[in-house]
Formats: structure tokens, C-alpha cells, sequence
């Protein structure tokens, strides 16, 4: 006020002699006092407009952001672009008051005055024009900005919200671990806190500074990021909120912090962590339920040390992933704002050269020969400018901190940009792609993959027997059950090959309980599965093609046979050249029945479970296979078993006979026998 009042002081002389002593005095054939109100209108409309600006967005806020949770988010953007809605908001009150304060005040038989008026009118009409159109751009930025990152992000910010409220709801029950020297510690002022509570003179002194010393606790203002995954803006910073949030900077003391957590709550002598360890916590059994389902992620019902450990990290690398995308975004909507400020700029010379009665077809015709004269310079560009803003905010294949997969190459997502995105390969090279070149790649997401599978390729000696690959099986999912935690219970074998009856090239997937974002943790486990299958072949003695490389070399023999005998042979091979008859001719039919997989892998295969219905399969409880006849019942025990499909034992079979095995074996749908 102290700087608005002295300047309507100033704008109010004129009336104020215009009222008084020049009564008849006019310029542009108006009088002073019409001047004065209307520079008035100017002078106090736009700091009237900014305070209704700065008001209306808290009291909206709390009278329709209560009633309309949806309205929130436009109340925010309110608040965010209160400058640019005064703007629109002062210029349509100076244009609106102009005619009724000076147009119509003008009263003189000038023409070249009566133009001036006309044609700064018309300057107040383009000036409304352009803030409008200010503030439509605004609008759509925000608009932008906000749908994008509503899609991109809400979901992953209310996780990371949940595991921080998790970790400090847990980390405010916990304990200093003083006997260890891994966990995370309080900080030095806790600590000459606590010191200072357990002396008596201390604190004696400390009442004696009074408030003084009650007062020098600082705050620290986080950034808008911060305040989303922490849940407020001011920490104090000895506060559990702010212990955490410092733990989850640092992947050293997101180890610490997880160690605290673990031997804080661990029951003496044990090793693992139950949800009733750190139930009573939480407000319900549901949210008791939720928190531990943030460490036990293999759902077994136990935790480990490793397990809370790995927790931690993969929250502190997500608000990392959070706060990094989140900038190089909006960095690149500021590019955005900048490319759509440029368009504006030339929009409003344009405004304003037609507010000057300039000829609309003359100037559109010039404006059109100058873009086109220059389409062969920046037609390039403007299609990259279009196609890297499809590609960052429609599509946005990644984020900041995701393993991507272009062209059989892995990556690293390190920074986004408008027009490129630099990654980060196996060798902690930095590559930057174009986003133009980018967009017409297939990119594979490694981070946003659910659990992932790999297949694995391995030759045996073609003599391998059926039962050996059958206990490789077993063993084998007896090793993935043991290893739970890191592997899905699941070893199918599939026959790929037999290339010349040298070899059988059999074929497993590697199935991990979870994706491929951490390449080290991902070798780790591969490297555990190979050495398992290893072990279970050696102990199996299941050989490669080249058979035993231990087997001792047997001795050479040889055959001599007369040639007088060769004659003989071929003379009676000319006359027994026709083919034996074929009732000679044995079927030989396996004994077992050979699958090398689950059977409920023929049903829904994971790779084209689309319906997610490969859970249900996978179940303890057995699934029935067969039918009963109308009106008999299963027999108990035998439900989950499958149909028995008798075969003939091997013989000497006739054409006949072969078709009457065939009408008595059952057939699936695809016409081979189930076996």
C-alpha cells in the first residue's frame, strides 16, 4: 500500500484540477477527471487482479476442492499461474473500460484525434488478444506437464510414498544398535541430547538460556519431488521423516538404515523376520500386511537380512529414478514453453500489426512467402521438434534410471532431453541418441518388465536316457525350491534338436522372481542356476556329445573278413532285394510316459498368458483331470490324477492291428495320443 497510494496520488492531480480549477480542460477531447479514473482503472486494476489472483485458489481450495476432489488439480494450476491469470484478467478490465471512460467522454471534431483514440482502442484489443492467448499457452503447458506427469508418475510417487511412510514408522520404534558398528546411527545431536537429558547440570544450564537455545532448531524447504515422496515441504532435522529421507540419499546408509530396521525388530536367535514381528506398528493387520509385502517380496512369509537390505536400496534407487526423471521432463517442457513463447512472439506482432490497420491478406501473404522461403531451413528441425515431443510425452518409452534394451544393445537411461537422450552402456560409455532416430526403434523396458525369463541352451550325448533327463527334473526343482527366494519353481526341459543322431540339444528357462533392472543381481542368479544344472548332470552322469571325458580308452579291435566271403554276401544280396515284409516289423513304444515339463505348461503357456491365469495352474492343491461318468463319483485320491492311456505291449503288429491301437487310444484335440 505504502507503494500503490503514493502513485494514484499523482494520477489523481490531473482530476482533481480538472474537477477544480480547469473544469473545461480536455486532451483529446476528453476531460481530466475521465483520464484519471481511467489511468486509475490501470494503476489499482492490476494489483487488484494480482491479490484476487493470489486469493481465489485458497478459497476455491476450501469451498470446491472440498466438495470436487477432481477440481484439486485446476486449483493447483490456478495457484501455479496466478501472474498470467491476472495478466488476462487487468487487460480485459482496461479494454472493457475504455470506451465507456474515454471513447465515449471524447467529444471534439478532430479527425486525426478520434483516430488516435480508434486506434489505441484497438492496441487494448490486441493487448487482451495477446495476454488471453499468454495465457492459453500456459495453460496447455501446465496442462502438458500435469496429464504427462499424472500418467508417468502418480502411481509410482503414492509407492514410494507408502515405503517411506513404511520406513519411518518403523525406523520411529526402532532402536540404536550400539554394539554394532554396520547400523545406521542417530545423529550427533540426538546424541549430545540424550547426554545432555542425563546430566543434571546440563540441564540446569540449559534452563538458564531459556528460550534462546530452544530456538535455534533449523528447518530445511525440500523441493517440490521431495515434498511428494516425503509427504511435506519442512523437516526438522532430527525428525524420523528427515532421518530417512537423509538414509535414502546415500545407498551406504540405505544399507545402514535396513540393518537398524532388521536387529531392531528380529526376536533374539532368530534370522528371519515375520509380519508379527512388526505388526503392532501399524494401525490395522491390512496395513501390518502391506508394509512387510514391501521386503518380502517372494511372499514366503519370512525375511532375511538381505532381503530388508535389498528393500531399502531398490526404494532409495526409486526416488532417485523419481527425482532425475521428474527434472530432465520438466527441463524439457521448459523447452517446450520456450518453442511455443517463440510462436507467441511472432503471434503477437502479427496482433499488433493488424490492431494497426495493416492489410490482413497483404501481411498473412507476406508472413506465408517468408515461411516458406524459409521451410528448406528449419522444415527439418520443426519435424524433429514434433516428432521428439511425441515421442517424450505420448509414448515416453523410459525413465530416467531404467535398463532398456534398442537393437540387442542394453542401456541405461542417464539423462532425457527434448531432442536426444543420452544413455549409459555396458562399458559406462556415454551414447546419445537422437529421439527422432529412437522413435522408430523397438524398445525393450527392463525396469517396467514384470518377473522376466530367460531360455537356456545345452547339448547331451545322444544316448542320454529318458529317466536320466527325468531326475535332472527333479533335482533340479528341488534346487529351485530351496532358492525360493530368487527363482520360480519351475523347470520344463523341451527337446529342440537332434542334429544327425549325434546329440540331443535340450532347452530350460531360467525363470527369476524378478526383472532385469539389476544387471549384477541378475548374473548373480544366472550363475547360481547354471552351476545347480551343472552339479545335477555330473551327479546324474549326464554327458555332453562328446560322451565321459574320464571314461578310460578301451582297446582297438578289428575284423578281417575273408573275400571269397564278401562275394558270396553280395551275390545273395542280388537275389534278396526286395524289402522283408513289413508284419515283420517291430513297434517299439516307450514304457513311460516322457514329458520333461509340468503338464499344465501344455495348458497356458507363461510367455502367452495373457488372462493371467498360469497362478491357478501352478497351485498345491492338484487340479482334476478327468471326467466321471454320469452319476459316478471321483475316487478319493485320484481327482488330480491324469487319464491312463493304455498301450500295447511290443509285438509283432499287423496293418489291421495298428488301426485298431489307434481307435483304442485316446486322442487330445490335436489328434496326438496323450502321453
Amino acid at each position: 500500500m505504502i507503494f500503490i497510494l503514493p502513485v494514484l496520488a499523482l494520477i489523481w492531480i490531473p482530476g482533481i484540477l480538472g474537477f477544480t480549477k480547469f473544469p473545461n480542460a480536455t486532451v483529446y477531447g476528453i476531460k481530466l477527471l475521465f483520464w484519471s479514473i481511467w489511468f486509475t482503472v490501470i494503476w489499482a486494476g492490476w494489483w487488484g487482479a494480482l491479490a484476487v489472483a493470489m486469493i481465489t485458489p485458497r478459497i476455491l481450495r476450501n469451498t470446491v476442492g472440498v466438495v470436487i476432489v477432481a477440481a484439486r488439480k485446476y486449483i493447483d494450476w490456478l495457484e501455479v499461474l496466478y501472474r498470467y491469470a491476472a495478466f488476462f484478467a487487468w487487460s480485459l478490465v482496461i479494454w472493457i473500460s475504455w470506451n465507456p471512460l474515454i471513447r465515449g467522454q471524447q467529444h471534439t471534431d478532430s479527425s486525426s484525434q478520434k483516430t488516435d483514440i480508434s486506434t489505441l482502442g484497438k492496441l487494448l484489443f490486441g493487448l487482451f488478444l495477446s495476454a488471453a492467448l499468454l495465457f492459453g499457452e500456459k495453460v496447455s503447458i501446465q496442462w502438458i506437464a500435469g496429464k504427462f506427469h499424472e500418467r508417468s508418475y502418480a502411481e509410482r510417487i503414492a509407492e514410494q510414498k507408502f515405503a517411506v511412510k513404511v520406513l519411518v514408522t518403523l525406523y520411529q520404534h526402532s532402536t540404536d544398535i550400539h554394539w554394532r558398528s554396520d547400523t545406521l546411527r542417530d545423529g550427533p545431536q540426538a546424541e549430545q541430547k540424550r547426554k545432555t537429558m542425563m546430566n543434571p547440570q546440563k540441564i540446569f544450564k540449559k534452563a538458564l538460556k531459556g528460550v534462546r537455545a530452544a530456538a535455534t532448531t533449523t528447518t530445511t524447504v525440500l523441493g517440490n519431488v521431495a515434498s511428494e515422496i516425503a509427504g511435506t515441504s519442512v523437516l526438522q532435522p532430527n525428525s524420523p521423516q528427515a532421518m530417512v529421507k537423509t538414509a535414502l540419499e546415500s545407498a551406504n546408509k540405505s544399507r545402514l538404515l535396513a540393518r537398524r530396521l532388521f536387529y531392531s525388530f528380529v526376536r533374539p536367535g532368530a534370522d528371519r523376520l515375520h509380519v508379527e514381528d512388526i505388526a503392532r506398528f501399524f494401525a490395522s493387520p491390512d496395513e501390518a500386511d502391506a508394509a512387510y509385502a514391501i521386503f518380502d517380496r517372494d511372499s514366503n512369509g519370512d525375511v532375511n537380512r538381505d532381503e530388508i537390505e535389498m528393500a531399502c536400496m531398490e526404494i532409495h534407487r526409486e526416488q532417485l529414478s523419481i527425482e532425475h526423471s521428474m527434472r530432465d521432463l520438466d527441463s524439457a517442457v521448459g523447452r517446450l514453453d520456450n518453442i511455443l513463447m517463440t510462436i507467441y512472439f511472432i503471434v503477437v506482432i502479427l496482433i499488433f500489426a493488424v490492431s494497426l490497420e495493416a492489410q490482413v491478406a497483404t501481411l498473412v501473404t507476406s508472413a506465408g512467402t517468408l515461411i516458406l522461403g524459409l521451410s528448406w531451413l528449419i522444415g527439418g528441425s520443426l519435424a524433429e521438434v514434433l516428432t521428439s515431443i511425441i515421442f517424450l510425452f505420448v509414448k515416453h518409452p523410459y525413465d530416467v534410471g531404467d535398463r532398456v534394451t534398442v537393437e540387442k544393445d542394453t542401456y541405461t537411461v542417464k539423462e532425457i532431453r527434448l531432442l536426444s537422450t543420452i544413455f549409459l552402456d555396458s562399458n559406462a560409455c556415454l551414447v546419445q541418441a537422437p529421439n527422432t532416430v529412437l522413435n522408430g526403434k523397438l524398445i525393450n523396458n527392463i525396469r517396467r518388465s514384470p518377473q522376466m525369463s530367460e531360455p537356456f541352451e545345452f547339448d547331451v550325448a545322444y544316448t542320454t536316457s529318458f529317466e536320466q533327463i527325468e531326475r535332472l527334473r527333479d533335482l533340479m526343482l528341488a534346487f529351485l525350491k530351496v532358492e525360493r527366494r530368487d527363482y520360480q519353481p519351475i523347470f520344463d526341459v523341451y527337446v529342440i534338436d537332434m542334429p544327425g543322431q549325434e546329440k540331443l540339444t535340450l532347452k530350460a528357462d531360467i525363470k527369476y522372481k524378478s526383472n532385469w533392472q539389476q544387471g549384477s543381481l541378475k548374473a548373480q542368479r544366472r550363475n547360481k542356476w547354471v552351476c545347480a544344472l551343472k552339479a545335477s548332470m555330473e551327479k546324474l552322469k549326464i554327458f555332453g556329445p562328446g560322451g565321459d571325458p574320464h571314461a578310460a580308452a578301451g582297446p582297438t579291435k578289428y575284423t578281417v573278413v575273408p573275400y571269397e566271403e564278401v562275394l558270396r554276401q553280395e551275390e545273395a544280396s542280388k537275389h534278396n532285394a526286395h524289402p522283408s515284409n513289413s508284419s515283420s516289423m517291430e513297434l517299439q513304444v516307450p514304457k513311460s510316459d516322457w514329458t520333461f515339463a509340468d503338464q499344465n505348461s501344455a495348458i497356458v503357456d507363461d510367455s502367452q498368458d495373457v488372462f493371467g491365469e498360469s497362478e491357478q495352474l501352478y497351485m498345491t492343491n492338484p487340479r482334476q483331470m478327468t471326467m466321471p461318468a454320469p452319476g459316478q463319483r471321483p475316487t478319493p485320491g485320484t481327482e488330480g490324477m491324469p487319464m491312463a492311456v493304455t498301450m500295447p505291449a511290443p509285438s509283432t503288429t499287423s496293418p489291421a492291428q495298428m488301426e485298431e491301437i489307434e481307435l483304442t487310444t485316446p486322442r487330445s484335440r490335436t489328434g496326438l495320443p496323450n502321453v
